[in-house]
């Protein structure tokens, strides 16, 4: 990777390629994770020492919760969105980018907390918290928003938008998966169409309330525990879900491409229990096939699992 290139990254100027480009870059390799470390450090001593004009943004904290500590502390990436030069002002965009098997903790500008699970992007503009507080997320997400009712809290997703005012809850919602589940912990949430010309109010939630949706049908109801949100702690339950279901969930976390090449194995397997993020993949589909006999070939070098 040419060092050009990774300091225009540094600097937020790189486009949407060259971000793709430059990450898949460095969870190639521990070496290239290394490089990388090394090059944003010398940068950053570079810009302390020389003096830059540079403006930099009010300091965000972000606490990382990793599978293996120096990935986690280089792949977390954050994006400038910058205008064109040849069109009219626009705000500036940050985003936060989760990858696969991390977490992570961050503050937002006005005070609210966000907890980000694996596979996760949060977007929301410079000026978040001075006029509007709209975040737009793809994955999962626990919020803890700070309370303010003269701007009202946005949690923008592929189907659903959620408002708020000041609550803790959990937002669930990955592009592509036609599903939505928001789980109410404290406090109140309206739950709105995701339409630009007109939003329609779906229901309200209270305290220890759900709300999901799968394939445009809605359901609520009341959280029979907490443990829905054990993925803040890297611990994930499941209680009767059918096979496919749970191998959807780890082929997410992980980020590999799951192929069941006999669909009679998906028909009547259910499973219950929990798995940790330390676990890693094979090991839980070691203790499924106890239960559920299988074969299984696991392909490192493309992330890829065979089923059969």
């Amino acid at each position: 990777m040419k060092t050009e290139l990774l300091h225009k990254y540094f600097r937020g100027e790189t486009t949407e390629k060259e971000e793709n480009q430059i990450v898949e870059w460095v969870e190639s390799s521990v070496e290239n994770k290394e490089h990388f470390l090394k090059e944003r450090m010398l940068f950053d001593v570079t810009l302390f020492s020389d003096g830059s004009n540079i403006q930099r943004k009010p300091k965000r904290h972000l606490y990382l919760y990793p599978l293996i500590a120096i990935a986690a502390m280089l792949a977390i990436v954050f994006v400038m969105d910058l205008p064109h030069m040849h069109k009219p002002k626009q705000q500036l965009s940050q985003t936060i980018r989760i990858p696969a098997g991390q977490r992570a903790q961050m503050d937002l500008p006005d005070g609210s907390i966000v907890w980000l699970n694996s596979q996760t992007t949060l977007t929301y503009d410079e000026n978040f918290g001075k006029k509007d507080r709209k975040v737009t997320l793809d994955g999962e997400a626990y919020f803890e928003v700070a309370h303010n009712k003269e701007i009202p809290f946005y949690v923008q997703t592929e189907n659903i938008k959620v408002q708020v005012t000041g609550t803790k809850f959990d937002v669930c919602s990955y592009k592509g998966s036609n599903s939505f589940i928001a789980r109410l912990i404290e406090g109140s949430i309206n739950l709105l169409t995701n339409n630009a010309k007109e939003e329609k109010p779906i229901t309200s939630l209270t305290k220890g309330k759900y709300f999901s949706m799968e394939n445009g049908k809605y359901k609520t109801g009341e959280m029979s525990s907490n443990n829905a949100l054990a993925w803040m702690q890297g611990i994930y339950y499941f209680d009767d879900v059918p096979f496919k279901e749970l191998l959807d969930k780890i082929a997410l976390y992980y980020n590999y491409k799951i192929t069941v090449k006999n669909p009679k194995i998906l028909e009547n397997y259910r499973c219950t229990g929990k798995f940790k993020d330390l676990d890693g993949i094979e090991h839980i589909l070691k203790v499924i096939q106890k239960d559920h006999p299988f074969k299984y070939n696991i392909d490192n070098e493309h992330n890829k699992i065979t089923i059969e």
